[in-house]
């Protein structure tokens, strides 16, 4: 096998992981919501506008909603668009995985397709990204986006 199929096998694997971690935390809040519908905890599913958002542990934080139709981030009730953006990219892909740091290099894989770009060019980013969401309110999102020695994370 060469070394860029294994490179590539290697990519889809991670890629397949992380579809699959995703599915498995919205099956969770799935059931959470239907559950808690069953206790009697509010209107129906139906009777709802907008997405449903369960948190997640005890500090009440749940995950952002991305709607990749319109472009936009939902946090606490408030949408802030970031539009076809490498910030959209940037935040979808660490909400994949929240509370797990994603290294530079596979932020650099998967938000920039594997350009050959600097480590600065993370770092503008998600500052660029934390200044767009406390403009848009929701500066505890903005917060939320942690890095430590060339890895970020979405810390909810």
């Amino acid at each position: 096998m060469s070394p860029a199929t294994a490179r590539r096998i290697a990519l889809l694997t991670n890629q397949l992981a992380e579809i699959l971690m995703t599915a498995a935390l919205c099956a969770e809040e799935i059931r959470t919501a239907v559950l808690a519908e069953l206790d009697g905890g509010g209107p129906g599913l139906a009777d709802r506008t907008g997405p449903v958002l369960v948190p997640l542990g005890s500090n009440g934080r749940h995950r952002p909603l991305l709607d990749e139709s319109t472009m936009c981030v939902v946090w606490d009730d408030k949408a802030v668009h970031l539009g076809h953006t490498v910030a959209f990219r940037l935040l979808a892909r660490l909400a994949r995985r929240p509370n797990q740091y994603v290294t530079h290099l596979d932020l650099l894989e998967d938000v920039w397709d594997g350009e050959d770009r600097e480590t600065t060019t993370i770092r503008s980013t998600v500052r660029h990204l934390q200044r767009k969401l406390r403009a848009g309110g929701m500066p505890e999102l903005a917060a939320a986006i942690r890095g430590h020695n060339g890895r970020y994370m979405l810390e909810l």
